[in-house]
């Protein structure tokens, strides 16, 4: 339901579609004073996570960061069967300017930065599809609450900020701010391939938007937009490997992965999203075209097929689909599940019973919920920032050992494959601590590698 229509069809001023109208312009025009107060927020909500909790940069963000450095000093670092991603790159290349120290914990808490602000965005997603409270302060809690996330997030995957990207490319469109829209579907774009759908799906509503025109003028800035991501990725990989679709033909799955089935993908999205909470979602899509604005619950909708659609092509493709590739359809999901969570007390006040009523019961919805959730989430959650700790704590013992060996180690014109992996740290973390190429390290002994034994007693003579 459009504003306009609103004012063609006037309701009575008591009934619910008036109020749900009244929320809904409500939650717009917030818009217009709070953006500092949000980014804020953000900032300050980031900081206090990682003093809590802090994060640690995964192998594959090393790698991002190893290849931003490289590309910095012209160097054309070879992938290893990793997938080329420009935006995650190219900000490898400005973080290196930190330092080897200061670099990964920018990057934490850059990730955490877009976690914040990803649960700001799924709060204003349900404010603006007129749902009141709990419901987007439930949204909210569940972005930060759903351990896929969070651990996203405090890992530094690429894949939560890509998450956010998206969000907020839904809220700015709900907003009718599609400049802003369009803004943050290019930079998913150059995040990630699977932005690449969410671009042309964009273009393709804008073009249906304006009545479906045919002529070159009208439809070639839709195209541009929409194919700029994919044509600058395609021209980076043609420069750099000499194949335009290198990421395609030497980054997929294994074959034992067993991502490919739809089983598989039902089975790691549960692993992901709690029972309750998936049926929350479930009571939300098909209460949404109900409880919303039609427009916009069809738009909602339709992102989150989309990003079902763009999990089951990349498993169709044979590439790996783990976890972390759910980050935007979970973030999706936990819209919904506050959707359906504001499903009780919508249908009381449409029956006419007092407000106390429709809010108690949307507040014990709320609970239920997060009660039921709450028990797995702990579990998840405890092992999963264990984890981290130990990573943060094997990071912090490797940057300091060996930058205290760094003036007994000569690495200065190291060959490729000539230093080998120390122990359970990753290649591409040793390489951005020895200040290498990222070619350099290899996670296995070759003829002519540098061996651990070698690297330690290095160590043991600068006294590491």
């Amino acid at each position: 339901m459009e504003r306009g229509q609103l004012a063609a069809r006037p309701a009575p001023v008591s009934s619910p579609a008036a109020a749900r109208a009244r929320r809904v312009r409500a939650a717009v025009a917030v818009r217009g004073g709070g953006w500092l107060m949000s980014v804020t927020l953000a900032i300050a909500g980031a900081a206090l996570i990682y003093v809590l909790r802090p994060g640690a940069v995964t192998d594959d963000t090393y790698a991002f960061m190893d290849w931003g450095r490289d590309l910095r000093h012209g160097f054309l670092p070879l992938l290893e069967r990793r997938t080329f991603q420009p935006l995650p790159i190219g900000a490898g290349a400005v973080v290196s300017l930190f330092g080897t120290t200061a670099a990964p914990t920018i990057v934490v808490l850059a990730c955490l930065v877009a976690l914040v602000a990803l649960a700001e965005a799924a709060w204003r997603i349900v404010a603006l599809l007129g749902l009141r409270q709990p419901a987007p302060l439930m949204a909210a809690v569940l972005v930060l609450a759903t351990p896929v996330l969070p651990v996203l997030a405090l890992s530094a995957y690429n894949n939560l900020p890509f998450a956010t990207l998206v969000v907020l490319a839904l809220m700015f469109e709900l907003e009718r701010r599609r400049a802003l829209a369009w803004t943050m579907l290019v930079l998913a774009g150059l995040t990630r391939p699977e932005g690449w759908a969410f671009l042309l799906s964009y273009a393709a509503l804008e073009w249906w938007r304006a009545g479906r025109p045919l002529a070159p003028r009208r439809v070639a800035p839709l195209a541009v937009i929409a194919l700029a991501p994919m044509v600058v990725w395609i021209v980076l990989e043609w420069a750099m490997f000499g194949d335009p679709l290198y990421s395609l033909r030497h980054t997929t799955a294994a074959p034992s992965t067993h991502t490919d089935s739809p089983s598989a993908l039902w089975f790691t999205l549960r692993a992901n999203v709690p029972k309750p909470v998936l049926v929350a979602s479930a009571v939300g899509i098909l209460t949404l075209p109900w409880l919303a604005p039609r427009r916009r619950a069809a738009v909602t909708l339709a992102a989150t097929a989309l990003a079902v659609v763009t999990i089951l092509v990349l498993a169709i493709s044979s590439f790996n689909v783990p976890g972390r590739h759910f980050s935007a359809l979970v973030a999706l999901v936990c819209v919904l599940a506050a959707a359906g969570v504001a499903a009780p007390a919508s249908w009381l006040r449409a029956r006419g019973l007092p407000a106390p009523v429709s809010y108690g019961a949307g507040i014990a919805a709320a609970a239920l919920v997060l009660a039921l959730a709450t028990p797995r989430n702990v579990q998840s959650l405890r092992s999963n920032l264990a984890n981290i700790h130990v990573s943060h704590d094997i990071g912090r013992t490797l940057s300091n050992t060996v930058g205290a060996a760094l003036p007994s180690i000569d690495v200065r014109g190291a060959r490729r494959h000539s230093v080998a992996m120390l122990g359970a740290v990753t290649n591409s973390e040793l390489a951005w601590v020895l200040g290498v190429p990222y070619n350099v390290v290899s996670d296995h002994v070759e003829s002519g590698t540098t061996s651990p034994t070698a690297s330690a007693n290095c160590c043991r003579a600068a006294g590491g």
